[in-house]
């Protein structure tokens, strides 16, 4: 084979790799782990669903390779959407898990319940909740009265806003504007600690 054939060959498909590198570097993805209590599913009336889940535990895990970092569950606002995720329903005698698509969503009550605007997932083909597929039922046919919490799992991205967008005295740390020591810094200024948490 001709030699500048094959450093042709060799070139073109560095740039692919570095190019394709690139564009993860872009759009980074995370895996999201947040958990609740009981949970309730109703249909809107342009047929989507909705899924409330009570009591939802004020901190999220977030991870992306080597780095990871837990949040206040109100920073689940910081990913984009749509989102994949796997619901891992939890009863005393069994689990079941569905993987649905997540449009919105929205907390209240204080942060305490958290609603879902879903679509039912019926094939996953990405790679951080694979695990989760082999044993995947459709989400319309989990019991969920006998459910008493839920785990989920969220595949999630979210463009990095450039330094310029964090408040004066903050900076962008790959998660979120913080502040030196770390605090997640409020849209217009630093927040104020209180206790693990922020408050604008």
């Amino acid at each position: 084979m001709n030699y500048g054939i094959l450093a042709g060959f060799t070139c073109f498909f560095l740039l692919i790799s570095l190019t394709g590198f690139c564009v993860a570097e872009e759009v980074p993805e995370y895996s999201i782990y947040l958990q609740g209590g009981e949970s309730s599913i109703t249909e809107d009336a342009d047929g989507g669903m909705q899924i409330t889940i009570q009591d939802i535990v004020p901190y999220i895990f977030s991870a992306n390779g080597n780095k990871s970092l837990l949040l206040p569950v109100r920073q689940i606002s910081l990913y984009s959407f749509p989102m994949n995720a796997a619901l891992v329903f939890s009863g005393p005698d069994e689990e079941s898990v569905s993987f649905v698509q997540i449009s919105n969503l929205s907390l209240s009550d204080g942060n305490k319940e958290l609603t879902l605007q879903i679509a039912s997932l019926e094939f996953y083909d990405g790679v951080m909740l694979k695990e989760f597929a082999k044993n995947a039922i459709p989400i319309d046919t989990v019991e969920k009265e006998k459910m008493k919490s839920v785990g989920m799992y969220l595949e999630g991205s979210f463009d990095a806003p450039d330094n310029t967008d964090c408040p004066p005295g903050c900076r962008w740390n790959g998660f979120y504007c913080g502040d030196f020591r770390g605090w997640i810094c409020c849209p217009t200024g630093p927040c104020t600690a209180i206790g693990n948490d922020c408050v604008c």
